[in-house]
């Protein structure tokens, strides 16, 4: 499955992707493009931790992290 997250600006989406891709994990990982992440996952809490962490860390506006929540 995939979901996607809009980002404030390319720079916070490819901050947001590499954080999301550390671990390593086949099932669950993330490319940006632009301002938007991608999100390819099994486990929904993976985009939905990803989502979090970058509305906290300012990478993403509340609204953009709840539509992606919204998404799963």
């Amino acid at each position: 499955m995939t979901a996607d997250l809009v980002c404030v600006s390319p720079e916070a989406a490819q901050s947001v992707a590499a954080k999301a891709n550390k671990g390593g994990d086949p099932a669950h990982w993330s490319i940006a493009a632009g301002s938007t992440v991608t999100l390819t996952y099994f486990d929904k809490r993976y985009p939905y931790d990803v989502a979090e962490w970058a509305h906290d860390n300012g990478h993403a506006e509340d609204a953009e992290a709840a539509a992606t929540i919204a998404s799963i």
